[in-house]
Protein backbone atom coordinates (compact mmCIF):
# COMPACT_ATOMS: atom_id res chain seq x y z
CA UNK A 1 0.00 0.00 0.00
CA UNK A 2 1.59 3.29 -0.77
CA UNK A 3 0.41 6.90 0.52
CA UNK A 4 -2.83 7.57 1.51
CA UNK A 5 -4.47 11.73 0.93
CA UNK A 6 -7.21 12.82 3.25
CA UNK A 7 -9.18 15.71 1.77
CA UNK A 8 -11.32 18.02 4.08
CA UNK A 9 -12.88 21.22 2.95
CA UNK A 10 -13.84 23.93 5.74
CA UNK A 11 -15.74 26.29 5.49
CA UNK A 12 -16.94 28.22 8.84
CA UNK A 13 -17.90 26.12 11.63
CA UNK A 14 -14.54 25.60 13.59
CA UNK A 15 -15.36 24.37 16.76
CA UNK A 16 -18.43 22.88 15.88
CA UNK A 17 -17.20 20.41 12.48
CA UNK A 18 -13.27 21.38 11.74
CA UNK A 19 -11.74 20.91 15.07
CA UNK A 20 -13.15 17.73 16.25
CA UNK A 21 -12.95 16.01 12.90
CA UNK A 22 -8.79 16.75 12.14
CA UNK A 23 -8.84 15.80 16.05
CA UNK A 24 -10.80 12.32 15.14
CA UNK A 25 -7.96 11.86 12.08
CA UNK A 26 -4.83 12.21 13.70
CA UNK A 27 -5.88 10.29 16.92
CA UNK A 28 -7.31 7.51 15.60
CA UNK A 29 -6.02 7.01 11.96
CA UNK A 30 -3.37 4.39 12.53
CA UNK A 31 -2.30 4.07 8.75
CA UNK A 32 1.45 4.09 8.55
CA UNK A 33 1.52 6.76 5.13
CA UNK A 34 -0.87 9.34 5.03
CA UNK A 35 -1.69 13.05 4.68
CA UNK A 36 -4.23 15.53 5.38
CA UNK A 37 -4.89 18.33 2.88
CA UNK A 38 -7.10 20.68 4.33
CA UNK A 39 -8.86 22.98 1.70
CA UNK A 40 -10.24 25.97 3.40
CA UNK A 41 -13.15 27.75 1.03
CA UNK A 42 -12.61 31.55 3.05
CA UNK A 43 -13.66 30.96 6.57
CA UNK A 44 -14.33 34.06 8.88
CA UNK A 45 -14.34 32.37 12.29
CA UNK A 46 -10.95 31.48 12.48
CA UNK A 47 -10.28 28.69 10.69
CA UNK A 48 -7.28 29.39 9.01
CA UNK A 49 -5.41 30.51 12.19
CA UNK A 50 -6.66 27.42 13.62
CA UNK A 51 -5.16 24.84 10.24
CA UNK A 52 -1.68 27.09 10.23
CA UNK A 53 -1.11 26.56 14.34
CA UNK A 54 -2.19 23.00 13.92
CA UNK A 55 0.54 22.60 11.11
CA UNK A 56 3.06 23.66 13.32
CA UNK A 57 2.55 20.45 15.33
CA UNK A 58 1.44 17.78 12.94
CA UNK A 59 3.80 17.42 9.63
CA UNK A 60 1.37 15.73 7.68
CA UNK A 61 -0.91 18.75 7.55
CA UNK A 62 -1.34 20.37 4.02
CA UNK A 63 -3.37 23.60 3.99
CA UNK A 64 -4.79 25.58 0.98
CA UNK A 65 -6.72 29.17 1.66
CA UNK A 66 -8.90 29.91 -0.92
CA UNK A 67 -9.61 33.95 -1.20
CA UNK A 68 -13.35 33.00 -2.02
CA UNK A 69 -15.69 30.15 -1.24
CA UNK A 70 -15.15 27.05 -4.11
CA UNK A 71 -17.72 24.95 -3.05
CA UNK A 72 -17.90 21.33 -2.32
CA UNK A 73 -17.15 20.46 -6.22
CA UNK A 74 -14.09 23.22 -6.41
CA UNK A 75 -12.88 22.89 -2.83
CA UNK A 76 -12.08 19.32 -3.21
CA UNK A 77 -10.87 19.60 -6.65
CA UNK A 78 -8.76 22.11 -5.37
CA UNK A 79 -7.66 19.57 -2.68
CA UNK A 80 -7.04 16.61 -5.44
CA UNK A 81 -5.01 18.18 -7.29
CA UNK A 82 -2.40 19.16 -4.30
CA UNK A 83 -2.83 15.47 -3.17
CA UNK A 84 0.43 13.07 -3.12
CA UNK A 85 -1.41 9.75 -2.64
CA UNK A 86 -2.08 6.74 -4.69
CA UNK A 87 -5.47 6.90 -2.93
CA UNK A 88 -7.27 9.96 -2.19
CA UNK A 89 -10.44 10.43 0.44
CA UNK A 90 -13.05 13.24 0.25
CA UNK A 91 -13.90 13.63 3.87
CA UNK A 92 -16.23 16.32 5.18
CA UNK A 93 -15.13 18.90 8.01
CA UNK A 94 -18.40 17.80 9.98
CA UNK A 95 -17.14 13.77 10.80
CA UNK A 96 -15.66 12.05 12.80
CA UNK A 97 -13.81 9.01 12.01
CA UNK A 98 -13.25 5.46 13.79
CA UNK A 99 -10.52 3.34 14.84
CA UNK A 100 -9.12 0.93 11.71
CA UNK A 101 -11.46 2.78 9.11
CA UNK A 102 -8.68 4.31 6.73
CA UNK A 103 -6.92 0.37 6.37
CA UNK A 104 -9.91 -1.26 5.84
CA UNK A 105 -11.40 1.33 2.83
CA UNK A 106 -7.78 1.11 1.68
CA UNK A 107 -6.78 -2.54 1.99
CA UNK A 108 -10.46 -3.22 0.04
CA UNK A 109 -9.29 -0.84 -2.77
CA UNK A 110 -6.01 -2.69 -2.97
CA UNK A 111 -7.73 -6.67 -2.98
CA UNK A 112 -10.65 -5.67 -5.06
CA UNK A 113 -9.61 -4.02 -8.74
CA UNK A 114 -13.03 -3.33 -9.90
CA UNK A 115 -14.04 -1.59 -6.90
CA UNK A 116 -13.81 2.67 -8.33
CA UNK A 117 -15.28 4.08 -4.83
CA UNK A 118 -15.96 2.83 -1.68
CA UNK A 119 -17.60 4.12 1.33
CA UNK A 120 -18.88 3.25 5.26
CA UNK A 121 -21.71 3.43 6.87
CA UNK A 122 -22.95 6.25 8.84
CA UNK A 123 -25.64 7.73 11.32
CA UNK A 124 -26.62 10.68 8.59
CA UNK A 125 -26.18 10.04 5.20
CA UNK A 126 -29.18 9.92 2.31
CA UNK A 127 -29.36 6.25 1.01
CA UNK A 128 -28.80 2.39 2.44
CA UNK A 129 -25.37 3.57 3.87
CA UNK A 130 -27.23 5.09 7.04
CA UNK A 131 -27.57 2.86 10.05
CA UNK A 132 -30.17 3.21 12.61
CA UNK A 133 -28.79 5.22 15.86
CA UNK A 134 -30.49 6.25 18.78
CA UNK A 135 -27.80 8.37 20.23
CA UNK A 136 -28.11 11.90 20.70
CA UNK A 137 -24.58 13.14 21.07
CA UNK A 138 -21.55 11.99 19.23
CA UNK A 139 -20.28 9.70 21.72
CA UNK A 140 -23.32 7.66 22.10
CA UNK A 141 -23.78 7.41 17.93
CA UNK A 142 -20.01 6.44 17.94
CA UNK A 143 -21.12 3.45 20.31
CA UNK A 144 -23.74 2.46 18.52
CA UNK A 145 -21.44 2.21 15.54
CA UNK A 146 -18.86 0.33 17.18
CA UNK A 147 -21.53 -1.95 18.06
CA UNK A 148 -22.66 -2.13 14.34
CA UNK A 149 -19.07 -2.74 12.68
CA UNK A 150 -18.15 -5.66 15.42
CA UNK A 151 -21.19 -7.76 14.02
CA UNK A 152 -20.16 -6.71 10.31
CA UNK A 153 -16.83 -8.06 10.01
CA UNK A 154 -15.63 -8.53 6.03
CA UNK A 155 -19.56 -7.58 5.24
CA UNK A 156 -19.93 -5.21 2.46
CA UNK A 157 -22.29 -4.63 -0.31
CA UNK A 158 -22.25 -3.04 -3.92
CA UNK A 159 -24.48 0.02 -4.40
CA UNK A 160 -25.62 2.53 -7.61
CA UNK A 161 -24.65 5.88 -5.38
CA UNK A 162 -22.29 6.28 -2.61
CA UNK A 163 -22.24 9.57 0.33
CA UNK A 164 -19.40 11.84 -0.78
CA UNK A 165 -19.53 12.30 3.65
CA UNK A 166 -16.53 9.99 2.95
CA UNK A 167 -15.37 8.34 0.28
CA UNK A 168 -12.18 6.70 -1.10
CA UNK A 169 -10.82 6.13 -4.51
CA UNK A 170 -7.25 5.15 -6.26
CA UNK A 171 -6.12 8.06 -7.78
CA UNK A 172 -5.63 6.22 -11.19
CA UNK A 173 -9.52 6.21 -11.05
CA UNK A 174 -10.08 9.83 -10.36
CA UNK A 175 -7.75 10.61 -13.12
CA UNK A 176 -9.54 8.37 -15.65
CA UNK A 177 -12.82 9.45 -15.00
CA UNK A 178 -12.39 13.13 -14.00
CA UNK A 179 -12.44 15.87 -11.30
CA UNK A 180 -15.50 16.70 -9.53
CA UNK A 181 -18.09 18.80 -12.05
CA UNK A 182 -18.50 22.35 -10.47
CA UNK A 183 -20.67 22.86 -12.58
CA UNK A 184 -23.30 22.15 -9.78
CA UNK A 185 -22.94 24.94 -7.79
CA UNK A 186 -23.66 25.29 -4.15
CA UNK A 187 -24.09 21.76 -4.73
CA UNK A 188 -26.86 18.58 -4.58
CA UNK A 189 -26.13 16.19 -7.20
CA UNK A 190 -21.85 16.14 -8.09
CA UNK A 191 -21.80 12.69 -6.12
CA UNK A 192 -24.41 11.49 -7.95
CA UNK A 193 -22.39 12.56 -11.00
CA UNK A 194 -19.35 11.09 -10.00
CA UNK A 195 -21.16 8.01 -9.13
CA UNK A 196 -22.47 7.62 -12.53
CA UNK A 197 -19.26 8.49 -14.40
CA UNK A 198 -17.53 6.08 -12.19
CA UNK A 199 -19.68 3.31 -12.89
CA UNK A 200 -19.62 3.96 -16.44
CA UNK A 201 -16.01 3.69 -16.32
CA UNK A 202 -16.85 -0.02 -15.84
CA UNK A 203 -15.88 0.18 -11.79
CA UNK A 204 -18.17 -0.84 -8.84
CA UNK A 205 -19.20 1.18 -5.64
CA UNK A 206 -19.21 -0.40 -2.73
CA UNK A 207 -20.06 0.54 0.56
CA UNK A 208 -18.23 -1.64 3.96
CA UNK A 209 -20.40 -2.39 6.61
CA UNK A 210 -17.13 -2.77 9.28
CA UNK A 211 -15.95 1.07 8.56
CA UNK A 212 -18.66 3.64 10.52
CA UNK A 213 -18.13 7.12 9.95
CA UNK A 214 -19.55 9.95 12.35
CA UNK A 215 -21.76 12.49 10.35
CA UNK A 216 -23.17 15.30 11.70
CA UNK A 217 -25.00 16.62 8.62
CA UNK A 218 -25.22 20.21 7.72
CA UNK A 219 -28.37 22.32 8.49
CA UNK A 220 -27.41 25.49 6.00
CA UNK A 221 -29.64 24.25 3.22
CA UNK A 222 -32.45 23.59 5.34
CA UNK A 223 -32.80 26.88 6.80
CA UNK A 224 -34.03 28.29 3.19
CA UNK A 225 -36.18 25.33 2.37
CA UNK A 226 -37.68 26.52 -0.85
CA UNK A 227 -33.98 27.69 -2.19
CA UNK A 228 -32.94 24.48 -1.70
CA UNK A 229 -35.52 22.63 -3.71
CA UNK A 230 -35.36 24.66 -6.59
CA UNK A 231 -31.44 23.97 -6.34
CA UNK A 232 -32.45 20.29 -6.36
CA UNK A 233 -34.53 20.75 -9.15
CA UNK A 234 -31.96 22.37 -10.92
CA UNK A 235 -29.46 20.02 -10.57
CA UNK A 236 -31.34 17.13 -10.61
CA UNK A 237 -32.52 18.08 -14.30
CA UNK A 238 -29.17 19.14 -15.33
CA UNK A 239 -27.94 15.62 -14.28
CA UNK A 240 -30.09 14.28 -16.54
CA UNK A 241 -29.98 16.40 -19.55
CA UNK A 242 -25.95 15.69 -18.99
CA UNK A 243 -26.33 11.59 -18.73
CA UNK A 244 -29.63 11.77 -21.44
CA UNK A 245 -31.87 10.01 -18.36
CA UNK A 246 -34.23 10.08 -16.24
CA UNK A 247 -32.47 9.79 -12.89
CA UNK A 248 -34.95 8.14 -10.16
CA UNK A 249 -32.64 5.83 -7.94
CA UNK A 250 -34.18 3.38 -5.65
CA UNK A 251 -35.57 4.62 -2.53
CA UNK A 252 -33.38 4.31 0.56
CA UNK A 253 -35.97 2.74 2.90
CA UNK A 254 -36.45 -0.18 -0.25
CA UNK A 255 -32.62 -0.20 -0.48
CA UNK A 256 -32.87 -0.49 3.80
CA UNK A 257 -35.28 -3.97 3.32
CA UNK A 258 -32.95 -5.10 0.09
CA UNK A 259 -30.36 -5.61 2.73
CA UNK A 260 -32.14 -6.68 5.35
CA UNK A 261 -33.86 -9.29 3.02
CA UNK A 262 -30.17 -10.05 1.75
CA UNK A 263 -29.06 -10.13 5.50
CA UNK A 264 -31.84 -13.34 5.83
CA UNK A 265 -31.01 -15.27 2.89
CA UNK A 266 -27.20 -15.62 4.67
CA UNK A 267 -28.73 -16.74 7.97
CA UNK A 268 -27.63 -20.27 8.96
CA UNK A 269 -27.32 -21.35 12.35
CA UNK A 270 -25.27 -20.66 15.75
CA UNK A 271 -23.80 -17.22 16.61
CA UNK A 272 -24.19 -16.55 12.96
CA UNK A 273 -28.25 -15.66 13.65
CA UNK A 274 -27.74 -13.33 16.45
CA UNK A 275 -25.67 -11.12 14.37
CA UNK A 276 -27.40 -10.80 11.33
CA UNK A 277 -30.97 -10.97 13.00
CA UNK A 278 -29.40 -7.91 14.76
CA UNK A 279 -28.64 -6.17 11.60
CA UNK A 280 -32.00 -7.34 9.98
CA UNK A 281 -33.28 -5.30 12.86
CA UNK A 282 -31.58 -2.33 12.77
CA UNK A 283 -32.25 -2.21 9.12
CA UNK A 284 -35.90 -2.51 9.84
CA UNK A 285 -36.17 0.66 12.05
CA UNK A 286 -34.00 2.80 9.66
CA UNK A 287 -36.71 1.53 6.46
CA UNK A 288 -39.33 2.58 9.08
CA UNK A 289 -38.47 5.60 9.94
CA UNK A 290 -39.26 7.23 6.26
CA UNK A 291 -42.64 5.64 5.51
CA UNK A 292 -44.64 6.27 2.55
CA UNK A 293 -47.31 8.74 1.87
CA UNK A 294 -49.39 7.20 -0.66
CA UNK A 295 -52.17 4.37 0.92
CA UNK A 296 -50.93 1.74 -1.90
CA UNK A 297 -47.07 2.31 -1.66
CA UNK A 298 -47.32 2.07 2.25
CA UNK A 299 -49.25 -1.13 2.38
CA UNK A 300 -46.73 -2.43 -0.18
CA UNK A 301 -44.22 -1.35 1.87
CA UNK A 302 -45.80 -2.56 5.16
CA UNK A 303 -46.41 -5.90 3.73
CA UNK A 304 -42.87 -6.78 2.84
CA UNK A 305 -41.83 -5.63 6.37
CA UNK A 306 -44.28 -7.95 7.76
CA UNK A 307 -43.13 -10.76 5.64
CA UNK A 308 -39.24 -10.14 6.83
CA UNK A 309 -40.46 -10.13 10.24
CA UNK A 310 -41.89 -13.83 9.82
CA UNK A 311 -38.97 -14.70 8.18
CA UNK A 312 -36.88 -13.57 10.82
CA UNK A 313 -39.33 -15.25 13.54
CA UNK A 314 -38.54 -18.79 12.01
CA UNK A 315 -35.46 -18.41 13.52
CA UNK A 316 -36.49 -17.99 16.92
CA UNK A 317 -35.37 -16.56 20.25
CA UNK A 318 -33.08 -14.43 17.75
CA UNK A 319 -35.84 -12.07 17.41
CA UNK A 320 -35.16 -10.32 20.40
CA UNK A 321 -31.71 -9.64 19.05
CA UNK A 322 -32.54 -7.92 16.01
CA UNK A 323 -35.19 -5.70 17.99
CA UNK A 324 -32.02 -4.14 20.12
CA UNK A 325 -33.33 -6.20 23.19
CA UNK A 326 -30.06 -7.89 24.89
CA UNK A 327 -31.43 -10.70 26.41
Amino acid sequence: MGKVSIIVVSYNGLQETTAPCLKSVFEKTTFPEYEVVVVDNHSTDGTPEFLAGLAGREPRLKILLNSSNRGFAGGNNDGIRTAEGDVLVLLNSDTMVTEGWLERLTVYLENHPSAGLVGPVSNAVGNEQRIHTEGRIPSEILEEGATWTSRSRGDFFETERLGFFCVAARSRVIEEVGLLDEGFGRGFFEDDDFCIRVRRAGYGLVCLEDVFIYHRGSGSFGKARRETKELMKRNRRRLEEKFGMRYRPRHPRDRQLDLAESYLSHMGGGSDIARLAYKVGNRLHAAEESMPRGYVKRYRFRRRIRNIRCALDRFGPAEHVAQGEER
